[in-house]
């Protein structure tokens, strides 16, 4: 009975990744087909366009940051991920809630804004999951400042009504 030579297989690792080198019988290498296989892989690889991957936190009317960290893949037309925070009350003694915002947007929204007992926090950013911190509603005014200014606002009011 005769056998069919069979190719022979040398193997070795090489900078840890296995190589297999295949010869026929009379021995020849057999990875002719993986040079030509090679550039053409290389030439599509390289003439594809690299895919808009921005991803970002998103949330709507949250409490807590801990609510917004659902990632959300961005559209093509968005080029930041945006978070916006807000909130007011008068100092420490008296809140009336803040509300977290976060998501994807073509456009970064205008700065952050103060108007003493409320206020805007606006972050953008442009990489992967980078709005992953609150934006900061900012400083609010302190209890003692609005007291005081309402107290001076009385005391003058008062003194244009009295004798």
């Amino acid at each position: 009975m005769e056998s069919t030579p069979r190719p022979q297989h040398r193997s070795s690792w090489r900078q840890g990744h296995f190589l297999c080198l295949c010869e026929t019988p009379d021995g020849t290498p057999v990875f002719s087909s993986m040079k030509v296989f090679l550039p053409v892989l290389l030439a599509a690889l390289l003439g594809v366009e690299q895919a808009h991957s921005l991803v970002c936190f998103s949330c709507t009317n949250q409490n807590s940051n801990f609510y917004c960290l659902k990632p959300t893949i961005c559209s093509d037309s968005d080029n930041y991920c945006v978070t916006v925070s807000a909130s007011a009350g008068i100092g420490n003694l008296v809140d009336f809630g803040h509300t977290l915002n976060k998501g994807c947007s073509p456009i970064c929204p205008s700065p952050s804004i103060n108007l003493g007992v409320a206020s805007v926090g606006t972050y953008c950013c442009q990489n992967f999951l980078c709005n992953i911190s609150t934006a900061g509603g900012g400083l609010r005014a302190s209890a003692a400042v609005l007291g005081l200014g309402l107290l001076l606002s009385l005391l003058s009011a008062l003194q244009r009504l009295g004798p």
